[in-house]
């Protein structure tokens, strides 16, 4: 997994990288107290890569291909160092001025807490919402896929299906049918016997008119789980809707 592969990559850069005194005499910090050991400043690093997922490069003027020994650390070019200051302080704050007054013991923000390693700490929902929004129900598709090979079994994105029959609830609800519908197909692709997909793939079916595919979904959720016995009322709207249909 990719955040495996940063760590141990990580490990390994700090560990050489530390021999060979980067972290000796930084220069240039702002937030940073002055006088941070080495030790501390190396695994500080370390914790900001893991937490948002970024390289050294993200925020250090320097190549990825090149020696860490060769950055300009020094340098405030890159727009990441400047919102990287930022962020501590905001984190410095909540640790140092909020949490003292509300939390227990040994509560501390971290990067990481926000970020789950990855540049954008946005959840899985909001990404999938505005893949809706810019490409409709293959975006959903395509950058749930994309994302589910990438972050699957780290902490980036939670895949549950709470999070995902959620999604789907919120779209169908707000007229992006398409959408909902792509997500409640890709929900049973992995889980045929899924109640929350076949529920939900019947209320929508029914909000949108189609009775047939309403009851279809709804009878399965309940064959699934024969305690959801507030099912029936729905089936017993849809049948009256189908008599009221016949010709009299």
């Amino acid at each position: 997994m990719r955040l495996s592969l940063i760590f141990c990559t990580l490990l390994v850069l700090s560990t050489s990288y530390a021999s060979a005194g980067i972290f000796d005499d930084p220069k240039n910090l702002k937030v940073l107290p002055e006088n941070i050991s080495p030790e501390e400043l190396s695994a500080t690093m370390r914790g900001f890569s893991i937490g948002t997922g970024l390289r050294c490069s993200g925020c250090h003027v320097g190549e990825d291909d090149q020696k860490l020994t060769e950055y300009d650390f020094e340098s405030d070019e890159k727009e990441y160092k400047k919102k990287a200051r930022k962020m501590l302080e905001m984190v410095n704050a909540i640790n140092n001025e909020h949490l003292d007054a509300i939390a227990e013991d040994h509560v501390q923000v971290q990067c990481v807490t926000c970020h789950r390693g990855v540049q954008e700490p946005k959840l899985l929902g909001q990404v999938l919402a505005e893949a809706a929004e810019d490409n409709g129900a293959d975006g959903v598709r395509e950058t749930y896929a994309s994302l589910k090979e990438e972050y699957y079994g780290t902490h980036s994105y939670d895949f549950s299906e709470f999070t995902l029959s959620s999604f789907a609830r919120t779209q169908g609800l707000s007229g992006n049918m398409p959408e909902a519908m792509a997500m409640l197909d890709i929900m049973l692709e992995e889980n045929s016997e899924s109640f929350q997909a076949h529920f939900l793939y019947g209320e929508l079916s029914f909000i949108s008119g189609d009775m047939v595919l309403a009851k279809e979904h709804l009878l399965t959720a309940l064959k699934i789980n024969p305690k959801a016995v507030f099912i029936n009322r729905r089936l017993k709207e849809i049948e009256e809707t189908f008599r009221l249909k016949k010709p009299v």
